[in-house]
């Protein structure tokens, strides 16, 4: 016999009843062919899953006992054990059918372990021979992510590296017609999914994302096990955190109270009450509401001259801006009541000036403060930064601009 130039796999999509399936390889054996369905090994036999014809010569067939239905995934391969039973005297026969035996099984030996290369990841012929390929040792690839470095070499990444932040997985099973799933969670695009059905892995162009939903071009087969794998980039956006899991960054929180996130990036938005130690803002943008009796504290708010200087500046600046034309006026004593768009200059401390009574959206009212202390600035009957309070200010050389907004928000420093 001779052995033919073969793959030594077939590999099959099933139809509705199909039972029969080619195989196109030698084997000497029929325990040397292995039959899959969805990834599971069936039993050889006519009281099992399956029988086999032409074993011995080139090619044949394989005959499931009972019929496949439409999208079952049938693979046919050479299994051999690679023996050598065959032991040469040095007297007595030295016959043909021998010697053709054993170099046939090498021959199938080869063609069995090239079908198993092609299937591994390999480099291609084009690339240079210097690239190493080689995995590090165990302990160093223990629970890490496998990729290629700036050469295409191997290396591997930790699970918190720069790309990939999270890793979760969920799991279904097919009724055989459901073609789109609802994660849990997804990433921003679908290279960053790894989805195996019946522990076979899926090529990426098979299936597409939206949003949560993941979409195959074909319905996984009945009960098959569909497991899909996330990588959430650090990039991604996150969405409320009402838990806290193990390995993401965060710690604290629950399904209430605060969560602290370790961020690794240079910007960051923050709400909510805040504390921050030697941190470096870039175009901050600060929003403080007060309710109350608010009081200013100097040393907190203006701590040098330049600050200073810049908070008595900032009332002119925007006046300047708008094309007002604006009063002037030295409060020195209790009862001054502001009107809209003129300038209050406070001269002495513990006086009180009333904003105007029936303001609408848009009046603006300007206040500078010099040396005093405990300025009341009464709301007039509106609302002040949305509390019905009036607002106590204990800082010198300091200008506010209060703007009228809405009823419920009333005065709002701006």
């Amino acid at each position: 016999m001779t052995v033919t130039a073969a793959t030594t796999r077939n590999d099959y999509v099933a139809t509705s009843g199909q039972r029969v399936f080619a195989y196109t390889f030698t084997a000497l054996l029929e325990s040397d062919i292995k039959v899959l369905k969805n990834g599971t090994a069936l039993a050889l036999g006519e009281s099992n899953d399956y029988t086999l014809s032409v074993v011995g010569t080139y090619g044949g067939n394989v005959t499931l006992t009972s019929d496949a239905v439409t999208g079952d995934k049938i693979a046919i391969y050479l299994d051999m054990p690679l023996s050598r039973t065959t032991n040469y005297q040095n007297s007595g026969d030295f016959l043909a059918l021998d010697v053709n035996g054993d170099f046939n099984k090498l021959w199938l030996a080869i063609q069995q372990g090239t079908t198993d290369l092609i299937r591994a990841i390999r480099r291609p012929v084009a690339d240079a021979g210097t690239i190493n390929m080689e995995l590090p040792i165990a302990s160093s690839r223990a629970s890490q992510l496998l990729g290629f470095d700036a050469t295409g070499a191997v290396e591997v990444l930790p699970y918190t590296a720069s790309g990939v932040e999270i890793l979760t997985v969920d799991e279904f099973t097919g009724t055989g017609s459901q073609t789109a799933f609802t994660l849990t969670d997804a990433p921003a695009v679908a290279t960053l999914l790894q989805i195996s059905i019946d522990g076979l892995m899926q090529q990426v162009s098979s299936y597409s994302l939206s949003g949560l939903i993941v979409t195959f071009s074909e319905a996984p087969p009945l009960n098959s096990k569909i497991e899909v794998r996330k990588f959430i980039r650090n990039t991604d956006v996150v969405g409320d955190i009402t838990g806290v899991v193990a390995g993401t960054g965060l710690s604290g929180g629950g399904t209430t109270g605060n969560v602290t996130l370790a961020i690794d990036s240079t910007v960051a938005t923050l709400t909510g009450s805040q504390t921050l130690t030697n941190k470096t803002l870039t175009s901050p943008v600060l929003n403080t509401g007060l309710s109350g009796s608010a009081f200013l504290d100097e040393d907190n708010f203006a701590s040098n001259s330049a600050t200073k200087v810049a908070s008595q500046q900032s009332i002119k600046a925007y006046v300047d801006a708008n094309g007002f034309s604006i009063t002037v006026t030295n409060v020195t004593a209790n009862g001054t009541t502001a009107a809209k768009d003129n300038l209050y200059y406070i001269a002495n401390a513990g006086v009180t000036i009333t904003l105007p009574s029936s303001p609408t959206a848009g009046d603006v009212v300007y206040i500078a403060h010099g040396n005093f202390t405990n300025t009341v600035i009464g709301r007039g009957g509106s609302n002040v930064m949305g509390a019905a309070s009036d607002l106590t200010v204990d800082v010198a050389n300091m200008g506010l601009t209060l703007a009228y907004t809405t009823a419920a928000r009333g005065w709002a420093l701006i």
